[in-house]
């Protein structure tokens, strides 16, 4: 059969790269428009302006599109300064946690639908959890990420020698989770029922800061002398002394 001199026809050869973003972008669509009943390879290609085979070319096949959906959303850790995440800037911990819960607060915000519609199906589920492990992907790497650290600033002195790096670091990953769990199950009826992130991390800077020796403090709330003084600004010594009878 010819084709009518009129129609279009689809070039071969490698599919453009833009299909792959629009494949991309289609079925996070349907994930969060119609659910995962909808999303069929043939739905993703109809939206995307493509053919079912570029969906099977660029992703091999539905898990590998979730994957992907799922790592698409990695644009703001990727984007985090490599020199800030290792402890080689000189600022303090509390700014540097709040640019990465920022970054991983984002990327939750960005997979949970996708991953709620995994969770939604035991097949999909357990091709997923292979691929993961093959991959070594999971909440896990950034875990590992924020650990490091605060291992760097550990050594730096900024951070309690004391400090069980990898459990803070699973605390704070952890939170970020459950604010992205809380809008995606709530939406804006629960803002507000959770403490903002960022005051987690204010609070996680005075947990983590080290200990003052007590020199320094009995220096800091001395007089001249180095001798403590009183709330009201008196000599603690001479006040606690007896005083003669006349």
């Amino acid at each position: 059969m010819t084709e009518s001199a009129g129609a279009t026809r689809r070039p071969r050869g490698r599919p453009s790269t833009g299909v792959r973003a629009a494949i991309l972008a289609s079925a996070l669509e349907i994930i969060s428009g119609d659910g995962l009943d909808q999303l069929t390879t043939r739905a993703v290609a109809k939206r995307a302006h493509t053919s079912e085979a570029s969906v099977f070319y660029h992703f091999g096949d539905k898990v590998g599109l979730l994957q992907a959906a799922v790592m698409a959303g990695l644009g703001p850790l990727k984007a985090l300064d490599p020199a800030a995440v290792t402890g080689a800037l000189d600022q303090p911990p509390a700014e540097t946690l709040g640019v990465i819960t920022a970054a991983l607060e984002q990327f939750f915000n960005h997979a949970m639908p996708v991953i709620a519609t995994i969770q939604a199906d035991a097949s999909l589920r357990r091709a997923f959890a292979e691929r993961l492990v093959e991959g070594d992907l999971g909440p896990h790497r950034g875990v590992q990420l924020l650990a490091d650290y605060l291992r760097a600033m550990v050594t730096r002195g900024v951070v309690r020698a004391d400090v069980d790096c990898d459990a803070v670091a699973m605390l704070v990953v952890g939170g970020c989770f459950l604010a992205a769990w809380q809008r995606a199950m709530s939406g804006d009826t629960g803002d507000g029922k959770l403490p903002e992130l960022r005051r987690v991390v204010e609070a996680l800077g005075v947990l983590l800061a080290p200990d003052v020796p007590e020199t320094e403090t009995s220096a800091s709330v001395g007089d001249g002398a180095g001798r403590p003084r009183q709330a009201g600004g008196g000599d603690a010594t001479s006040a606690a002394a007896p005083r003669r009878s006349r």
